[in-house]
């Protein structure tokens, strides 16, 4: 096994809070019913992957070059994460003859954008392309294509914000599929200023931040969908305690458009409309930054709150015998809920099982520990977890807010 997985997107205007997830703003529009239902479902899976790390989940996109119909490519791999917005591919797993057009700043200069996560940063192209997932699809979308190697020299402002992920094996999946709460990776923050660490303008001298407008940023696809355009629904089942070698779940779009998509008895917890983000009581302390996050291979939280393993390079969690224990998630308009959740000897688990990739009590240390908690992969097995995007209507209210 690998390193653990904490990919929570940064703001690029609040870097200090190093485990905040994009803070955005801007959307709008509204979920709509599907007069004439469309496929909406796609199956997930949480494998190896390309780089064996653990409790990633993986579906598959299809990207073709804009208006084309036909000159398309289906990509495998491509992790689900429901804590950034917006499509990255890595350049090395795209075929050359889509040949997607380069998106372009107000001057006419190539956009680049610098994706910085919790635990490294991927630099890349801004491209546009058609979207298809299941049966929605949508048009001419700004993605990042990861590892470009037109795009070779990159800024300091971008690289010293951690290591670099711009290969599929250091990133551990062949892209990225951001479905969370907003609609833009970035949005009014990039469209009032030039924020280093974010969007940069690569003229033939060296790049520098640009103020960019919000439809030239990378999009939530879900957000561009014709239909099922309000959030999305991650299920997986449950697995043991040992873990599972691979799981399948699905990825369902739309939230109260269609009869697969209800929110039934879900507890809805609203989210800060500007970071996302919730609040996780736990052994007596709040933790106002707390996020539900399926790009996140674990629940991460605290610092030592439990031994650590012995690779600390892992960051996991291995008490001597399996941890039950319980936190309160607070939600938006004094909305709450108790969870119970488990933190097992990871160690114990990968020697036990070394072919196993699923795992629902893997826990480790987050980096801010006073003020966050992120409710990553293991937290979703047995759940259906609904990820509502900003602005849009849904039977549960207006998004952005969680579900489970």
């Amino acid at each position: 096994m690998t390193d653990a997985t904490v990919r929570a997107l940064l703001a690029a205007s609040a870097l200090a809070a190093l485990l905040s997830p994009a803070a955005c703003g801007g959307g709008g529009g509204g979920g709509s019913s599907s007069p004439s239902p469309v496929q909406n479902t796609q199956s997930i899976v949480v494998d190896g992957g390309p780089a064996n790390i653990p409790n990633l989940v993986f579906t598959s996109v299809t990207i073709c070059a804009p208006g084309s119909g036909t000159n398309c490519q289906t990509i495998d791999h491509v992790q689900v994460d429901t804590g950034s917005s917006g499509l990255r591919i890595f350049a090395s797993v795209l075929s050359p003859g889509l040949a997607l057009p380069q998106q372009t700043d107000g001057s006419g200069n190539p956009l680049v954008e610098c994706a910085q996560f919790v635990d490294g940063f991927s630099w890349g192209p801004v491209k546009l392309a058609d979207v298809r997932i299941a049966g929605e699809q949508a048009s001419s979308v700004p993605i990042q294509v990861i590892g470009d190697g037109n795009f070779a020299a990159i800024p300091s402002s971008c690289s010293s914000s951690g290591p670099p992920e711009n290969t599929v094996i250091d990133f551990g999946a062949n892209g990225l599929l951001g479905v969370g709460l907003f609609a833009q990776d970035c949005g009014s923050d990039c469209a009032q200023g030039a924020l280093p660490g974010a969007y940069y303008s690569c003229p033939t001298s060296a790049c520098q931040p640009v103020q960019i407008a919000i439809d030239k940023q990378l999009q939530n696809p879900v957000a561009l969908f014709a239909t099922d355009n309000n959030g999305v629904i991650v299920e997986l089942p449950s697995v043991g305690a040992d873990g599972a070698l691979t799981v399948t779940g699905s990825i369902i779009f739309g939230i109260g458009t269609q009869a697969d998509n209800g929110l039934g008895g879900a507890t809805i917890l609203g989210t800060d409309p500007n970071t996302g983000t919730i609040v996780t009581v736990y052994n007596g302390q709040r933790y106002a930054n707390s996020y539900v996050d399926a790009g996140s291979s674990g629940v991460f939280f605290g610092i030592e709150a439990f031994p650590p393993c012995r690779r600390p390079d892992q960051g996991f969690y291995c008490p001597v015998a399996t941890q039950s224990i319980s936190a309160v998630l607070q939600g938006t308009a004094q909305t709450s809920t108790d969870v119970n959740f488990a933190v097992a000897n990871a160690d114990a688990l990968f020697a036990a099982n070394p072919s196993f990739n699923a795992f629902d009590d893997l826990a480790g240390t987050a980096g801010d520990t006073s003020t966050t908690f992120a409710w990553g992969l293991s937290f979703f097995y047995g759940r259906s977890v609904y990820t509502a995007i900003e602005q849009r209507s849904t039977p549960g209210g207006m998004g952005p807010y969680v579900a489970f």
